[in-house]
């Protein structure tokens, strides 16, 4: 199928690289109008050439949004309305991770941090969203990216675990408070993708990482993700356990559109079964 999103106009947050950019490409060419939005300006700027390039000049607009500011959300969504005449999709894919640092050995500062990040910033964007979707009576839908380690709390560390556990509880609040005025939000909740969220993770807590290795993907993590980049160049493809954000992007798109109008409140993990050995 083609043109699955025509009609639909997204912000789509973190799309400077990873899954968000994948997302913000995905939409694009299946119809959609998107505004590109993360804080690294110079790579959103490469998305939008790229985008240009391929026949999408006049669907893409680029912003500069910091998501733990209240102000930039709701720029970003007033960009998407005044540029486009509607919005009416969220993605929200920025995050971090943690360092795997242990609960009795918690800073504060790390916790803060990861709160702040990817709980408090997909409240702060989906609330500047839901605000635009109610006060001019907009059919909306809401895709979240939180993590399987909503669910299986091996595979990261306490607080980020913790995090997107709370990220992807606000989604079903979301869905429960607004579907009935026809918004919809859903959360796709990856296991370990090829991103650059390890850039964010600072100095690893080896105590804590040799924990989280004993159990699970994490056991192999390591080996998986030397295993991977040699799939990346073309080796054997039967390597598995390391998603690429292309693979992640579909579910989004099937999220953002119509055909999913039935689903809301749905956690769908798309991580290739390692939960299933955790």
């Amino acid at each position: 199928m083609a043109n699955r999103m025509a009609g639909k106009s997204a912000v789509v947050t973190g799309a400077s690289s990873g899954m968000g950019k994948a997302i913000a490409l995905a939409y694009l060419n299946e119809g959609a109008n998107v505004v590109a939005a993360a804080r690294n300006m110079e790579a959103l700027s490469a998305l939008e050439k790229e985008a240009k390039e391929a026949g999408f000049g006049e669907q893409i607009r680029i912003v500069s949004c910091d998501v733990t500011k209240s102000e930039d959300c709701e720029n970003a969504i007033r960009v998407c309305a005044e540029s486009f005449g509607t919005c009416n999709v969220l993605s929200h894919n920025a995050g971090a991770a943690d360092n795997f640092t242990p609960a009795a050995e918690m800073t504060d500062e790390l916790w803060d941090r990861m709160i702040s990040l990817n709980l408090t910033a997909s409240m702060k964007i989906t609330r500047a969203a839901l605000q635009y979707f109610l006060k001019n009576n907009v059919s909306a839908s809401i895709v979240m990216i939180t993590s399987n380690a909503a669910f299986e709390s091996a595979t990261g560390g306490t607080a980020y675990c913790a995090s997107k556990a709370g990220a992807n509880a606000l989604m079903k609040g979301i869905a429960f408070e607004y579907g009935r005025e026809g918004i919809r939000c859903n959360a796709i909740c990856p296991g370990p993708v090829l991103t650059n969220i390890n850039k964010s993770m600072g100095e690893i807590h080896e105590g804590g990482a040799a924990i989280h290795r004993l159990t699970g993907y994490n056991a192999h993590a390591k080996e998986w993700m030397v295993k991977s980049a040699r799939y990346a160049l073309g080796d054997d493809p039967r390597l598995p356990a390391i998603g690429k954000p292309e693979e992640i992007a579909p579910l989004a798109v099937y999220l953002g559109s119509d055909e999913s109008s039935f689903v809301n409140g749905a956690s769908v993990i798309i991580d290739g079964g390692v939960c299933l050995s955790a």
